[in-house]
């Protein structure tokens, strides 16, 4: 028994205890995290030219130096707000996709529902300010767009591919067909920025003429289906 005992009390005093968690780590991505919530108020609420750093780094409760550190500059902070904005909306129409394919709708259904999730999003004031007005201009129209494509276009060339294998839309070129249903919906977003009638009418307007553009490239899969 105390050969047991102390076969028992060496294993255990031989275990290597796991590593601690590093608080370095934890603390910059808490830092990073406060000052991407608080550009994107600020940016959103005031404009990028309107917005000082210091205000930025007081409402995150930390210093100018930590901004530079993780971000570079503004500009930096900036590109990473607006970033997250828009990896942001993709995440939110999986989301309602996801929940209208649980609750019974088919595909293209769920397709819809998570169309007109991306405009309403749009219809954010704020939201609107970052990715339509200061994000062309501060970032560049080109690293907007690389932006954007990065989140936006893999999720709708595979939302493409799905619809296409199940004969809702017409075989061919995956990423011409996505980047062309991502133009209307950011053109309708911009469009709507410069409605001059009420909100929830333009947003009505809007959705209507859109799942009309895109029901005309479901009706050109269905008679393609019916040809064959």
């Amino acid at each position: 028994m105390r050969q047991a005992s102390h076969r028992s009390s060496k294993a255990a005093s031989t275990q290597v205890p796991e590593p601690a968690p590093d608080g370095r780590k934890a603390n910059a991505a808490s830092t990073q995290a406060a000052l991407r919530a608080a550009g994107r108020q600020l940016f959103g609420q005031l404009g990028y030219e309107a917005t000082s750093l210091g205000a930025i780094c007081t409402a995150a409760g930390v210093t100018t130096g930590a901004l530079y550190h993780h971000f570079g500059d503004k500009k930096g902070l900036f590109a990473a707000v607006a970033e997250e904005l828009d990896a942001g909306l993709v995440a939110l129409t999986a989301q309602a996709r996801a929940k209208a394919l649980a609750g019974g709708a088919d595909a293209w259904q769920a397709f819809l529902a998570a169309i007109d999730v991306f405009l309403q999003a749009g219809m954010n004031a704020e939201g609107r300010r970052i990715g339509l007005t200061d994000a062309p201009a501060v970032l560049g129209t080109q690293a907007w767009l690389e932006i954007r494509e990065r989140h936006g276009l893999g999720a709708m060339e595979q939302t493409v591919r799905t619809l296409q294998s199940l004969g809702l839309l017409p075989p061919g070129d995956v990423r011409l067909r996505a980047r062309l249903i991502l133009g209307l919906l950011y053109g309708a977003i911009e469009a709507l920025a410069h409605q001059p009638q009420d909100a929830a009418t333009a947003l009505a307007d809007a959705r209507e003429l859109v799942q009309a553009m895109l029901a005309g490239m479901r009706a050109r899969s269905t008679a393609c289906i019916e040809k064959e």
